[in-house]
Order: structure tokens, then sequence, then C-alpha cells
């Protein structure tokens, strides 16, 4: 039989299925391949969009008549898997995150039978955008990946670019809590048909008016521009707050508290910069695009602000050289200058230009940056670190906000940049209405900085013991907690730190020692997840409140915002009743109360979304271990550990990801067929190990019990110690 070593596959038939709640949707994406050919196929590659910020939580594949089914485990770890699989003859499938675009993902596929038929079925979930044209939620599904500029590897294959021949379907089920209203359903860039009252999958019960479905339906039609899709209900912006229990991690909650502020505070007069992306990439329709959007921000400046323009590509240039007063004379300077703008700047060179833009501000003044761009490069984290230190090194105020133009927009660029620089971001599409996003944009960078937004649990406890007090059996008591407290952190090397059990002797002359043999530093085949890569590292317990995004960002009106928590069992005696946000300005204090819900039955939708989100922080330079400080010498964790933080940032975005079974850049689903007799070896291996674990865990007499339950909640969920389970054709859920 032929061999093909790689080989790019069109998709056949592409099925999505969302399901939004309240202001969060989960989507189930179905590519679908067939294999003409009559050879084997020993691995095909393919890479799609995903929106940015969304979390994957299940991947499967069905292989001719086998499924396969994935767990996350550390990047490399999966790779070395999934290629020891192909290399075997076995049916194998990775899921991975690019590198270089958190947007991006990579599906490969091993040992696809001549004439097979190949689902991949991915599930994510995520947070809707607040779409401030509509002052309503917003669901993006990507329909491509566009050639970004910048040197990368992966060959790129759009979602739709091969369905001109075959079909795409969309499915949206809405529910909302029932005291909201639907009022619009709508698609900007796709003609749908919209039911209200009940969803797709249950269309006979009785309707109600906070229920809708909305299909899509291409036939035989590519989709060439992403799906958006608005959602405008009565009082949907109400500040909400639930509490979720997990259902494999004992006694572990996350909390997840949700706001649209309404709130107006003076307006401010800064040094505002357009920015606005000029590069071959824009194209006429794009160009124009921006063009127009730039032309209405500019006739809505107020009198009294500075303002200047730069265009930029692979050069930059500006306008003028300093900032101008903003004055009639200068808008109409202005509106000539943007008329006669091109997209004939070469390639997109972003940060150069935000750079100069930084550098030539004044520094008595707030400094409002506004980009415009379609997003199209690669060296993301490059550009998100230098704004994250300029934002935090900054003497006088300075945010960055993004409107992403056109169709196939990078939402990890524009997001990642607009979430370092303190502001948000917009996006619009081709034809798309945007006067209203602009206007909301403009107001938050006229609104006032404030960066000192905290968050405070409020407990109501009947335990019989607290960390500070006794109390008796039936005593209620309520208590308010700083989440920032818990940032301080007993890495085991403080001076109060507990006495090491005595290390056995190791002989100097060892002649059973293989000194020719491997010379790799992690080479444990025992190590099931690849976690074991970091055992070097000094070992660092994770917060028992760990709050995501781990600084509260900015407060915009109509800007939804969205704060998580995640409760370890060490929190589990207390009872939250409502968590409290409060910031200072000069007009006076700030502070919202939101009561919690406590949700009835388990579901780790709330933990994956938190998992993700602390994960993404992680990977762009912030989160909750830059702000970590040694509970014994209050020394910050990076500082103290310089020339390891890196490794320990990733090895805790791999903790987050295996724990909670969520993908990211540092780990990946890898799914491997199970040959028959594996599992009764592998169920006799893990039962040795697991009786190694507890005989050393015996001897260990100075184990604090606490911290063993804690390393038992993090190990991965699912059956069989994550096993993955071969399925009968007929047995499979993919229609």
């Amino acid at each position: 039989m032929t061999v093909v070593n790689r080989l790019y596959l069109p998709l056949v038939n592409v099925k999505a299925h969302a399901t939004i709640v309240s202001s969060s949707a989960s989507t189930r994406l179905t590519q679908t391949f067939i294999n003409s050919s009559n050879t084997l196929l020993r691995e095909l590659t393919y890479c799609f969009p995903l929106y940015e910020g969304v979390s994957v939580v299940a991947f499967k594949a069905r292989i001719g008549d086998r499924t396969i089914v994935g767990e996350v485990k550390e990047r490399e770890k999966a790779k070395i898997d999934f290629n020891a699989a192909v290399a075997q003859g076995q049916r194998a499938a990775l899921f991975e995150q690019s590198l270089a675009a958190s947007d991006v993902f990579t599906t490969s596929i091993g040992n696809v039978p001549a004439g097979a038929k190949v689902d991949v079925d991915i599930t994510y979930v995520g947070e809707l955008k607040h779409d401030a044209e509509v002052d309503g939620t917003r669901l993006t599904i990507p329909a491509r990946v566009l050639p970004r500029y910048g040197n990368h590897v992966v060959s790129l294959l759009p979602l739709a670019s091969s369905l001109s021949s075959s079909t795409m379907d969309i499915v949206v089920d809405v529910t909302l809590p029932s005291q909201n209203t639907i009022q619009k359903i709508q698609s900007p860039s796709h003609p749908i048909s919209v039911t209200l009252g009940t969803t797709s999958v249950t269309p006979n019960v009785e309707p109600a008016l906070s229920k809708a479905s909305a299909t899509l339906a291409l036939g035989s039609v590519g989709l060439d521009q992403d799906f958006i899709l608005q959602i405008v209900a009565k009082d949907a912006g109400v500040p909400t707050a639930v509490l979720e229990t997990h259902p494999t991690i004992p006694n572990h909650r996350a909390l997840m508290a949700t706001l649209v502020p309404r709130f107006v505070l003076p307006l401010e007069h800064p040094e505002i910069v357009f920015v606005i992306d000029c590069s071959g990439s824009m194209g006429l329709k794009r160009m124009e695009l921006a063009k127009s959007a730039l032309k209405v921000f500019l006739k809505s400046l107020p009198v009294g602000v500075k303002f200047n323009i730069c265009s930029f590509g692979t050069r930059h240039s500006f306008l003028w050289e300093r900032s101008m007063s903003y004055t009639q004379e200068t808008l109409e300077e202005a509106v000539r200058h943007v008329s006669v703008m091109s997209s004939d700047f070469g390639g997109t060179e972003m940060l150069q230009p935000l750079k100069k833009t930084i550098e030539m501000r004044f520094n008595d003044m707030p400094l409002e940056i506004m980009l415009l761009t379609d997003g199209e490069i690669w060296k993301q984290d490059q550009l998100f670190n230098y704004i994250n230190e300029q934002v935090a090194a900054a003497t006088s105020s300075l945010r960055v906000f993004t409107l992403g133009v056109g169709s196939g927009v990078s939402h990890a660029l524009i997001e990642g940049v607009a979430k370092a620089g303190r502001g948000f971001s917009q996006a619009v599409s081709d034809g798309e209405k945007m006067d209203g996003k602009i206007v909301r944009m403009l107001k938050g960078a006229l609104s006032p900085h404030i960066t000192d937004y905290t968050l405070q649990v409020k407990y109501t406890s009947t335990a019989a013991m607290d960390d500070e007090r006794t109390l008796s059996a039936d005593e209620e008591f309520e208590l308010v907690e700083r989440v920032e407290d818990y940032l301080k952190i007993g890495d085991g090397s403080g001076a109060k730190s507990r006495p090491e059990t005595p290390k056995k002797s190791i002989s100097l002359f060892d002649t059973s020692v293989d000194l020719d043999g491997d010379i790799s530093m992690h080479n444990d085949a025992t190590d099931l997840t690849g976690q074991g890569r970091y055992a070097h590292l000094p070992p660092l317990p994770p917060p028992r409140l760990l709050q995501v995004p781990s600084e509260i960002p900015p407060l915009y009106a109509l800007n939804r915002t969205t704060v998580y928590l995640l409760m370890g069992p060490e929190c589990s005696h207390r009872t939250p009743t409502s968590v409290v946000l409060r910031g200072t300005s000069n007009n006076g204090p700030l502070e919202l109360e939101i009561p919690i819900q406590v949700l009835e039955e388990k579901s780790e939708l709330v933990h994956q979304m938190a998992a993700k989100k602390a994960i993404a922080e992680l990977e762009q330079g912030r989160g909750w271990l830059k702000y970590a400080r040694d509970r014994f010498t209050d020394e910050r964790l990076d500082s103290k550990y310089k020339g390891r933080f890196d490794e320990m940032v990733e090895r805790e975005a791999v903790r987050l990801g295996v724990q909670f079974q969520v993908g990211g850049k540092w780990c990946s689903f890898v799914a491997v067929e199970k040959r028959v007799g594996d599992a009764r070896k592998k169920k006799q291996e893990r039962l040795q190990q697991k009786a190694k674990a507890k005989d050393k865990a015996t001897e260990d007499v100075t184990a604090d019990k606490t911290e063993e339950k804690n390393e038992e909640a993090t190990q991965p969920k699912g059956d069989n110690d994550g096993e993955l389970e071969l399925e009968s054709e007929g047995d499979d859920d993919w229609d």
C-alpha cells in the first residue's frame, strides 16, 4: 500500500450548533472530510480560526468506523503521544493552538484509511461580546484565516474556502433568564431565519419570550465572511453573579460576575492619536471602511483635546510632528488628509508606529491611542508585551482602544491589544453600521482613568471553625474578604517552611548506573500528562481564591465586564452571598454589590471559562503570578525567581489546562486509538503506580493533609484516569 506522508484535504461539510445561555455560548463545531483516494493518508493537517478567548473543552474524531476522544496534556507530551501512535499505525488526532496567534488552531489526523470519512468534533465555550451598536450581545463564528503578515510555518486553510461544492450549516439556540424578553435577533452579515419562543432542540415546549432560534443553511454556498449574530433583550444588562460547583473536583467552586456598567463621570480632555492601518492587506474595501470610521471619530471629538493621525504599514508617518489642539481648522485639515489615504504602505508593521506614538506624547496629559486595523499579523506576543510594559511604566495615564475593520479580522489581535492597553475593542464588518460603536469608544477614551478597582466577597459561614476565630455550631456571621490577600503564596522556601524529610544517601560509586543512558532531562514514561517536565522548578501552590482577570480592568459604560473566581476546597466551608466591586474617582467612591445565585446543578462551564481566561492572561504576560508575593518575605515571585519565572508561568498554564481540561498555547488535546489489550495493560500499570505512590506517601510522615487534598484535586478529570475509550459507531452522538 502506498503511504502519503502529509496531505491537505478540503472540507466537505461544516456544522456549527451554538447554544446561548444568558451571556455565554457553547458551540459544537463538526468538520467533515472524505479521503477519496485509494491510499492510506499517514497524516493530514489543516488550520482554521476560532473566536479569540473561547475555551475549547472537548475534542474527538471519528476516522472511518473508529471514534477517538481527546485529553488535554502538556503540548510536547501530546505531540510525542500523537507521533508515536501514528508511527505504530494507530489512528490518532492532535488539536493545537498556534504559538503565534491565539485564535488560530491546527488539527492533525493520523492514519486515515482509503475512502474513509473523517468527522472532527470540537466543543468550545466563551463569553459573548457586548455590541454597542445595538446595545445587545454579539456572537461571532469566524469563517477563515486570512493570510497574515510575518514569518510563520503553518500553511493556512480557510475554514470555508473549500465549501463551494458542499454545505455549511449554522444553528444558534438562545435561552435567556425568564425575565429577559428577546426583542430582536438579527445578523448584519448573513440572511437568517428566526423562530421566537422555542429552540431547535425543544420545538414542542410551551413558547417563552426568552427563547429563540436562528438558522443559516447555505447549501451550496460557501461562508465567505464571519457569521455575526446580534441579540437584543430587555434588561439583559442587569449585573449578575452565579456560583457553580464542579462535578468531579471535590469541593471546588467557580464564581462568574457579569455587568454592563451604566454610570456617568465628567469627561476628560486627553491627547488622542488615531493609528490607522494602511497596509496592503486592508485593500480598497476595508480601507474605505476604516476611513469612514476615522471621519466619524474626528467629527465627534470635543473641543479641548489634542489629536494626531498616524498611518502605518511597512513604514509609518504622522499628520503633524506633535498633536494639535482640536479646532475647526485642524479638523478640516485632518479630514482632507484622511480622504486621500490608501492601502499602499506595504506590510503590517504595527509595533514601530505604536512606539513612536508613545515617544511623541505630551507627558502632562493622558494619552488615548485609537488603533484601526484588520489585525493581520503573526508576532502578537511581542506587541502585547510592549504595551503591557508601557502601560505599567507610564508616568501619565496611557490606554489603547482597538477597532477591528472588515470580515476575517484577527480578534486575538484586537482583543489582546485592548486588554494590554486597558481599553476595549469593537469590530465592524463590511456594510455594518458603526456610528454607535465609534461614539461608545470615544466616550470610553474620554472617561477618567480609574485603575484601583477591587473585588471583595461577602460570606455567611456556619462552620464550626474559621481561619480567625472559633464559632458555635449554629452561629452565622458575615465576613468580607479581599481577593488580593490570596496572592501571598507560601512556596516552601520561606523562613517558616516546614523541615524537610531526611533524604536517602546516594552512593558515589554505583555499578548499576548507566552512564551512557539518555541525557534527556525528562524521560519518565509514567508521566501521563507531561507535567513532570517542570519537576525541577520550586513548588508553588495555587492561591485558594484565584481572581481572573488578576487585575480588574477599567470599567466603561455599556461595555460588558466579567470577573471570575476559582475557589479551592479550602473555601468550601464558607457560603458566599455577594460580591462587592469598589473603585475610587476624583468625584467620589464607586461601589456595586451583586448578590450571588447558587446554581443547583453541578457543572464545569464557569470553571472552564475562568481557567481559559487565566491561561490567556499568563500567555499574554499578565496573570496572577505576576502579582504574587512570598508570604514570608513579601518579595515578588517574578523578582525572586528571575531565571525560572517564565517556566513557572508555563507550568501554571499547563496545570490549569490539565486540571480543567481546556486547551491553550502550552497544552493540547491528543486522541489515540486504543488497541485490544491496551486497556488491561495500562490499567495494571496505573495500579502499580498508585501502589508505589501510596507507599511513598506513607513514608512521608510530615506530609500536610491539606496539601494532599489539593494535589488530588489537580489530577485530570474523567473516567479511567483520562483513558481514551474506543466507541462503536452506533454509540456516537454526531447528528
